[in-house]
Order: C-alpha cells, then structure tokens, then sequence
C-alpha cells in the first residue's frame, strides 16, 4: 500500500507520461526491458524540463545513441517504416530516421524553440541517412545529432556528410551547409505526411 502511494505520488508529480491504457499495451506487448527503456525516457524528460537547451540536445542525444541500430528490413519487414518512440524503444532497435524523429520530438516536447530544430536528410556516401540539424542562433552552422557518429559537431565538421535538405512539419529546405537555404513547397514531400502522422504518445501535464 505504500509503496502504490509512493508510486502514485511520483506519477502525479512527473511532468510528461503515457496514457494509462496505452502504457499497460506497451508493457504487455514489448515486455519488461521495453517498460525500463521507456520509464527511464519519461524520467529523463522530467529530469531536464527546466535544463538549458544545449543541455537538453546533448542529453537526449546520448540517450537515444544507446538504442540498438537494426535495419527497417530486419525490424519491420518493410524497406522503410517510421516508427514512433513506443515503437523504437519498445522493440528496442530501429535506423537513422528513428533515431533523428525520436530525438526531434523529444526535444520540441521539452520546449526547444522549432525553429531551432529540424529532421535533416544527408548523404552518407552513397547512403541516404537522416540526422537533427540544431541551431543555437538562427543562421549559423547547426550542429549535428547523428546515431553514426554519437558526439554533437557543427555541420561544418562532418566532412562525411552531405546535407540534402531538411523539415519540420510544416517546412521544407533545400539545404546548405551553412544555414537552411532555399524555402522549397512542403506539400510534396512524403516526409512531412509520415512526421505527421506519428502520434505524440507521450504526453505532457
């Protein structure tokens, strides 16, 4: 009896959470260790509510990075799947686009201003790749939030990369390596639809 008041006074007092029924679908489907990642996320958001936003970026970077890399392929049986964060932390895998939306989410959900962030397609090679693009200051070098190489560097740095363009849900650039570049018609692009379609499952008090 104590320890459920204890545990219902910790809940009441957290800032972000999941739905009741929708945590008990989460923890029966994916298990024990899925409900472990996902409470230590909803900790960690918590945790930084009222961090820096530079402290907010390296943080949830580095918690993500510790998420297992595995192929659509492999993980869905499908070439490419958007997952959401219930999906990737439940499964406990997922590749670069679920990565960089998890971190994206997480982070505008912590109070990051949007204009600051955005899901950005490179090349890798000849490899498509996605990363988060975080500007300190508008119209600066960004810098990059990438699952590959998991330390935080100005765009500038990652001579690997080419960037493509980049978006939120409601915009789309060409991209440059220093700054955004040409505002381009968002309504063409299957990116924005998919972003838009992955449910903010955790919600915030």
């Amino acid at each position: 009896m104590i320890a459920i008041l204890i545990f219902g006074s910790i809940a009441a007092a957290s800032k972000f959470h999941v739905p009741e029924n929708v945590y008990s679908q989460y923890v029966k489907k994916y298990g024990q260790q899925a409900e472990t990642r996902l409470d230590s996320l909803l900790a960690l958001m918590d945790g930084l509510s009222e961090a820096t936003d530079d402290k907010k970026v390296i943080e949830v970077n580095r918690f993500f990075n510790q998420v297992q890399y595995q192929t659509d392929m492999k993980t869905w049986g499908q070439s490419d799947y958007w997952a959401s964060r219930l999906e990737f932390l439940g499964i406990g895998a997922g590749d670069c686009e679920d990565y960089a939306v998890s971190k994206f989410l997480t982070l505008i959900q912590l109070g990051i201003p949007q204009e600051k962030l955005f899901l950005t397609y490179v090349k890798r090679g000849a490899e498509s790749h996605m990363v988060v693009t975080y500007y300190k200051e508008p119209n600066t070098v960004p810098f990059v939030l990438d699952n590959y190489d998991k330390s935080i560097q100005p765009a500038t740095k990652r001579t690997d990369l080419s960037p493509v363009y980049s978006f939120t849900a409601n915009d789309l650039f060409l991209q440059k390596q220093q700054g955004l570049g040409k505002r381009v018609d968002p309504s063409q692009s299957k990116n924005l639809n998919k972003l838009k379609a992955i449910d903010l499952e955790i919600m915030k008090r």
